[in-house]
């Protein structure tokens, strides 16, 4: 889809579109993915959880979480799901500070999450002994919470739920969101620049909503190599990578972010496609 932006004759009747949390709101959350590879499906999963949001004083904000829910998941995977499901604790209270566009700014309690991290290695230590494979996944997962604050910044989750819209720092509705940093999941820890637009339309019922569209940004030839060391002799193709998004943002009449629904897609070529959509609903009490 292609956006127009808001224009500034039209921008009056959106004054009253505000950053707002409830006390307590408390989210459902829906991930479903699915990876193509060659002529069928590679992988299909689907899982949930909820955020409890508690919005403190001068944009901060505390998220606790539940464990993962998997609907649908790859038999073959359990093992790797059993530690991330015991990784996941040690982030179950995340304490952030915002910047004033709601963007992540840093996360406050990482002393906390880290002194969690630590005693859940220990546990972890079982899995390392039992297979190669399992160690260096817990070393990577290591490496990340030794820098916690580029990856709740870079986890797509958290950077959906806090999309950095210009009218909340202040800005005009036709200001750019600046670009933003992400890792890829076909490039395992690789990190993509997008870029995205945005359009602001008031709901007739109350609230507004916020439709989005994005695509990488800059020159993607350094997956070359990287494609052609892991990918190339398998499926054949030359690399033609693309990287799109698409969301949609419903505020209610509160301004209180009420539903999200969001697509990632992620393409090599023809052979290989990876599609994530991310449902974010609020539970209506």
């Amino acid at each position: 889809m292609t956006l127009e932006p808001n224009k500034a004759e039209n921008n009056d009747h959106l004054s009253g579109f505000k950053y707002a949390w409830y006390k307590k709101g408390e989210y459902n959350i829906n991930i479903k993915s699915y990876l193509t590879l060659g002529t069928g499906k590679a992988n299909q999963t689907e899982i949930e959880e909820d955020w409890v949001i508690m919005p403190g004083e001068y944009n901060h904000i505390t998220i606790q979480s539940s464990t993962q829910r998997y609907i649908q998941a790859d038999g073959q995977m359990q093992p790797f799901y059993e530690i991330l499901e015991k990784i996941n604790k040690a982030t179950e209270v995340v304490e952030l500070s915002l910047n004033t566009d709601k963007s992540i700014h840093e996360v406050t309690n990482k002393n906390e999450v880290l002194n969690k991290w630590e005693e859940i290695k220990k546990d972890l230590h079982f899995f390392e002994l039992v297979k190669e494979s399992y160690k260096a996944f817990i070393q990577i997962y290591d490496k990340e919470f030794n820098n916690i604050d580029r990856n709740i910044r870079q986890n797509f989750l958290y950077q959906i739920m806090f999309y950095p819209l210009p009218v909340f720092n202040g800005g005009s509705l036709t200001d750019k969101i600046p670009v933003r940093t992400a890792l890829s999941t076909l490039f395992p820890g690789e990190e993509l620049e997008y870029s995205s637009v945005h359009r602001i339309l008031k709901n007739k019922e109350g609230g507004f909503t916020v439709k989005l569209d994005g695509k990488s940004k800059g020159n993607q030839t350094r997956f070359e190599n990287i494609y052609k060391d892991k990918y190339q002799r398998t499926l054949g193709n030359a690399l033609e990578y693309k990287y799109t998004l698409e969301g949609e943002y419903i505020y209610n009449e509160d301004s209180v972010l009420s539903e999200v629904i969001f697509h990632v897609k992620e393409e090599l070529n023809e052979k290989m496609i990876y599609v994530c959509r991310y449902h974010i609903r609020l539970n209506k009490k």
